[in-house]
């Protein structure tokens, strides 16, 4: 256990280090702050329209610093030889997989937590108050960036970091078209309703975690639903993890 907080410190510190990443954070606080120019055209729905950009744009900087962050995260150990060092240890590749799935988490959390201070901070001043469901909202969103960690992770430690861009980009729109995809299937009568159900069942349903446009317009899932998306995260993370630590093995170190 000693081993896995050491390297989740570690990678905290490394990504938190990253210019880059204040760059991101900065532009995601001024898109959040100028949601009150949206909110301004709106006929009397300052509050909804602040709110419903606020939540979307801490979701697509949250998967921009994850993607950014993750997709080099094994890479650039095995590239640099730095594995080496630390396998030297008494640490195992179980250890590294999950330490590194930590500190990217907490990093993202972080930013994410700090970008949700700044939506709230906007609606308070335009007489919205403290929302607890948009609090839910980004919650969830955290859950859906831990499923996202674990993708990036798994990718980082079989292909470049350009390729598992590539692929993470294209994780996340099937994951947030499954449903859709689903209902085609459901209608069609051809044979790629067949090709549609394994991709149903195998990719992550990210749906499961939005919530954002109910919250701006003052509705919420259920307790169940909430929790079930919860566990959904936990163990399809877990799953992602075990395949990143088995890719690792197969490596040659």
């Amino acid at each position: 256990m000693n081993n896995i907080i050491t390297i989740a410190k570690n990678t905290f510190k490394e990504t938190i280090r990253d210019r880059i990443l204040y760059a991101i954070l900065a532009f995601a606080v001024l898109f959040i702050a100028s949601t009150v120019v949206f909110g301004s055209l709106s006929l009397g729905e300052d509050v909804k329209v602040i709110k419903d950009f606020g939540l979307a744009g801490i979701y697509i900087f949250s998967i921009i610093i994850t993607i950014f962050s993750g997709v080099s995260l094994i890479y650039k150990e095995i590239e640099k030889n730095t594995l080496y060092l630390i396998l030297s240890k008494p640490i195992s590749k179980t250890q590294v997989i999950i330490g590194k799935y930590f500190g990217l988490l907490s990093s993202v959390t972080l930013t994410t937590l700090l970008m949700a201070l700044v939506c709230l901070v906007v609606v308070s001043l335009k007489g919205g108050g403290l929302d607890a469901t948009s609090l839910l909202a980004i919650l969830l969103n955290i859950f859906e960036i831990s499923i996202f960690i674990s993708i990036s992770i798994l990718f980082s430690a079989i292909f470049t970091p350009l390729l598992s861009t590539i692929f993470s980009i294209i994780i996340l729109y099937i994951g947030h078209s499954l449903d859709m995809l689903l209902k085609f299937a459901d209608k069609s009568e051809s044979l790629a309703r067949y090709l549609v159900y394994p991709i149903y069942y195998l990719l992550p349903n990210l749906e499961k975690f939005n919530i954002r446009n109910l919250v701006v317009h003052g509705e919420l899932i259920s307790a169940s639903e909430y929790l079930l998306a919860i566990f959904y995260a936990i163990i399809y993370s877990a799953i992602l993890l075990y395949l990143a630590k088995v890719a690792l093995e197969r490596e040659e170190l």
